[in-house]
């Protein structure tokens, strides 16, 4: 038998704000579902209205180009052949912008402009909020996370509910509380206070690295202490945008000529196709650009996240290993010890879950950041780039590091464990005249693999992938997460924090 535990990262909270004066992009949590409540939602495999731009393929789905803006879709290039049910005799047993009026008729692409209405009522008081209304609604689909999770794992629940260890985390932000309210109520049900305990996790600075928002306690990174601070991705991002924005202004600019479009604009009307399309699920804005465009938008968020949280950071693969070690430290133990669930949920927000087959434990870490969930990602070299960095001048449009499938609003990396039968031989006396009698060794114990489950998309760990299914054997698992620690470096080091502060996680526990 093979039991899986399963370690989740989900983004279920996104926020953006643009820099642009009169101009504001809002990104709301979303995560999307086929599942039994998928009746209230739209489907994640199917384009949402107002999502083709020219030309028309009914193949290309903006989606996949939104570089992370978009309501959750699931994973589909660089996975693994078989789904993401367990291999064969395999169980998891763990489980870890607003336009302001202008005196001016808009024409051609933007006509619709002239009568359009900001998707969001009131929203200097529904900013970095939950969204509560439309088909990919922040309420609906943290409960419709829960809902999807519980279905999976019922039978983990069942034994963490049983030794009433039912622990989750959430950091500490008002959306990202309520979105763990949802998600607690979809997974333990309306009750889910009298069975679970939500520990919320600060996110200031004296947390040191027993946090969930390692980006905010790395003292040098949020200071721009050097060149790799949190603004060394914006730079970067910045090269790009004036490379590929100015064509785009100049199209807009000649059905238009009595305007004058600035880049921060146009880019804002960018971010507002996926803004809108999570608020209203549909969306004008996705088509006032071209095919071309959209893909360049969508690189223009792959820079900004490549070197802001991903492999082009230093201080990336350091922040992410402190959940990544904990995480590995979990699956190391026996799920009747250590626990069944550990759900960890992010704003934009990741969840964490591992899941065992004896469900001696059920942590949900509810609730921080989709740039915590990238840097973990770095840390385990999930995904390791084709060339060390992603180029401002040009479009590098081979590469593996795609913000749109692996960070979408809701999206999810869950680790499990999966407990799988030892190879049995067995032979037989044919050849001696007695072809029924079979002989079998006894059966052995059971052997424990990990593989990375990637928005319902299964992704092989390179370099360790000769388990069931692709799957990296527990021990070479372990190996690699305590390589990649001496790789990376010592949090309080890298991050200038004193010998005295938290140096890793401490409260993933039940």
């Amino acid at each position: 038998m093979v039991t899986v535990a399963v370690l989740l990262f989900a983004v279920l909270v996104g926020l953006l704000t643009s820099v642009v004066p009169g101009v504001t992009a809002v990104g709301l949590f979303h995560s999307l579902f086929k599942d039994p409540l998928s009746q209230f939602a739209v489907s994640p495999h199917d384009p949402p209205e107002g999502s083709k731009p020219a030309p028309d393929d009914e193949t290309w789905d903006i989606r996949y180009h939104l570089g992370g803006n978009s309501p959750w879709i699931p994973k589909v290039s660089g996975t693994v052949e078989g789904g993401i049910e367990p291999p064969a005799g395999c169980v998891v047993d763990q489980v870890h912008m607003h336009i302001q009026k202008a005196n001016t008729t808009l024409k051609g692409e933007l006509a619709f402009a002239n009568d359009w209405d900001f998707f969001m009522s009131d929203p200097s008081a529904r900013l970095e909020n939950l969204v509560s209304t439309g088909p990919y609604a922040g309420t609906l689909e943290a409960f419709a996370t829960g809902v999807k999770l519980r279905t999976r794992y019922e039978h983990l629940l069942d034994q963490a509910l049983a030794r009433n260890q039912t622990s989750f985390w959430a950091s500490g932000s008002k959306r990202v509380v309520e979105t763990a309210g949802y998600f607690g109520a979809g997974f333990f049900g309306l009750v889910w206070k009298q069975l679970a305990s939500l520990h919320v996790i600060s996110e200031t600075e004296d947390r040191g690295g027993d946090t969930l928002t390692a980006g905010k306690t790395c003292f040098k990174y949020l200071h721009n202490a050097d060149e790799y601070g949190r603004a060394y991705g914006y730079r970067k991002w910045n090269k790009w945008r004036e490379v590929y924005l100015p064509a785009i202004v100049e199209r807009l600019s000649k059905r238009n000529p009595e305007i004058t479009f600035s880049q921060d604009e146009v880019y804002s009307m960018q971010e507002l196709c996926g803004f809108e399309l999570i608020a209203k699920g549909k969306s004008q804005w996705c088509d006032v650009f071209t095919r071309g465009e959209w893909e360049q938008f969508e690189y223009a968020r792959d820079v900004l996240h490549f070197y802001r949280t991903g492999p082009g950071n230093p201080y990336s693969g350091t922040t992410g290993w402190l959940w990544l070690n904990a995480t590995a430290n979990i699956l190391l133990e026996r799920p009747a010890e250590a626990g069944p669930l550990f759900f960890s949920l992010y704003v934009p927000a990741s969840l964490t879950a591992q899941h065992t087959h004896t469900l001696a434990n059920s942590h949900f870490s509810a609730s921080v950041h989709d740039g915590d969930i990238i840097p973990m990602l770095t840390a385990l070299n999930l995904l390791p780039p084709q060339t060390p960095r992603l180029p401002t001048s040009d479009l590098l449009s081979n590469r593996t590091f795609r913000t749109s499938d692996l960070v979408p609003m809701g999206g999810r990396i869950i680790l499990e464990r999966l407990a799988c039968p030892a190879p049995q031989g067995c032979w037989d006396k044919a050849e001696y005249g007695y072809p029924h009698m079979r002989y079998c060794e006894p059966v052995g114990k059971e052997h424990y693999f990990v593989r990375v489950n990637v928005n319902d998309g299964i992704v092989a760990l390179p370099g360790c992938d000769g388990g069931p299914g692709r799957s990296c054997p527990l021990g070479e698992f372990a190996e690699r997460v305590a390589r990649r620690g001496k790789e990376v470096g010592e949090f309080r080091e890298v991050c200038g924090l004193p010998r005295d502060a938290k140096g890793g996680i401490e409260f993933l526990h039940q």
